[in-house]
């Protein structure tokens, strides 16, 4: 875990300049994730790989009763501290895999979760011999076209800042305007900027086509949970055709550490 200090003065091109103000206060912490290949123990964050599973926990199962896919999990306490979230326990993101392409995500129903299952430990014991070890119960096609994570991965955390990007729908919100001459010279050095792509936790998303909780039903799920991006270079995490993938989580819900009702979308370009 690591801890970068947080920008005093952020460095702007001269055509953002004159948003600087709405810039500066939509800044806001997050952590960003790292993924190392390397084989982690089951008790320690990760993509990929076998969860972390006490003996006496059953595994979760989709709507048709077949196990899900283990996504990722990471460590509350080996995160740097970001508000709201636990201190301590797991945090894990299991996933189906059926033949349709979804990966469990509803777009329906985003908080259907009938098919993708986010799943908090209170605390985590490191005592193997109290986890499951054994999981050739697990039918998993390695070959499987449609899973985004192609092998196991550590993970490292740094805690950053980050401003809104387009794609977020708390863009559309900001005190800014702009002729219509503008308009694409703006949006082009912003989204240059501030992508706000990649493997993290909290902060804003990034969305290949549209943020849906750009509505009443869905705006009030503001907390990031986690955002797993897809790694062009490698193709190794790979969400369809380059997309990303979001948990979101509303902040009443966080505090209750109640993660029943958490929207879960993903999209490509």
């Amino acid at each position: 875990m690591e801890e970068c200090p947080l920008t005093q003065l952020i460095q702007l091109p001269p055509v953002l300049e004159p948003f600087r103000e709405a810039i500066e206060q939509s800044r806001t912490p997050f952590i960003r994730i790292q993924t190392q290949r390397g084989t982690p123990a089951l008790f320690e964050s990760k993509f990929g790989g076998y969860p972390y599973l006490p003996k006496d926990f059953p595994h979760p199962v989709d709507e048709k009763g077949n196990p899900l896919r283990f996504l990722a999990q990471y460590r509350l306490d080996h995160l740097p501290p970001l508000s709201d979230l636990p201190t301590e326990g797991m945090l894990q993101f299991f996933i189906s895999t059926p033949d349709d392409g979804s990966l469990g995500s509803n777009w329906d129903n985003l908080s259907d979760s009938r098919n993708f299952r986010v799943i908090f430990h209170p605390a985590v014991t490191e005592d193997v011999s109290l986890l499951c070890t054994d999981f050739s119960h697990l039918t998993v096609d390695d070959d499987d076209e449609y899973f985004p994570v192609d092998r196991e991965y550590a993970l490292a955390f740094t805690l950053s800042e980050e401003i809104v990007g387009l794609s977020d729908y708390r863009f559309e919100r900001l005190d800014i305007s702009f002729s219509e001459d503008e308009e694409e010279t703006v949006w082009d050095s912003w989204h240059e900027q501030f992508s706000n792509g990649g493997h993290k936790i909290g902060g804003y998303a990034a969305f290949a086509q549209f943020d849906p909780r750009d509505s009443a039903e869905h705006e009030d799920y503001s907390v990031l949970l986690l955002q797993i991006d897809s790694e062009e270079e490698t193709d190794d995490i790979m969400w369809g055709d380059v997309g990303v993938a979001n948990f979101f989580i509303r902040p009443e819900d966080l505090k209750k550490r109640d993660f029943s009702r958490v929207l879960y979308t993903w999209d490509c370009g």
